[in-house]
């Protein structure tokens, strides 16, 4: 009983390098159309909350088709503003804007960078067994 069973799996194993693993769909970052896209599902905004950005549904381009993908929240961060996604016109059709941060202030580079200058004493050193010593 135990042989056919292991002849099923050897069969088995053999055939399986004909079969190919799902791949992965890579999203196309620069979509530019020239057909408008379907108009904007109504949504509702909700209300303002501390600490974090309301990013709008929009339909997305994937794979030749218009997807819907719904609103979300995100987390705020700091000395940056986040682009809300969509359509927008430009000269050769339609092109998609999807949701992303930009930097509004350089301060936090700036001080890195002065205080690497400044600071000439080494860094402390980590122990783990600090604790226990």
């Amino acid at each position: 009983m135990k042989y056919p069973l292991s002849i099923a799996a050897i069969i088995a194993g053999r055939f399986s390098s004909f079969i190919r693993p799902p791949q992965k769909t890579e999203v196309e970052t620069n979509v530019t159309l020239k057909n408008a896209p379907p108009a904007p599902k109504d949504e509702v905004e909700p209300s303002p909350r501390a600490g974090l950005v309301w990013s709008p549904g929009f339909w997305n381009y994937v794979g030749g088709w218009y997807v819907w993908e719904a609103g979300h929240w995100e987390l705020e961060r700091t000395n940056q503003l986040y682009l809300k996604p969509g359509w927008q016109k430009v000269i050769r059709g339609w092109q998609l804007q999807r949701g992303e941060w930009r930097v509004t202030s350089v301060s936090f580079v700036k001080k890195g960078a002065a205080g690497k200058d400044q600071d000439s004493s080494p860094e402390p050193h980590y122990d783990p067994l600090a604790a226990f010593r």
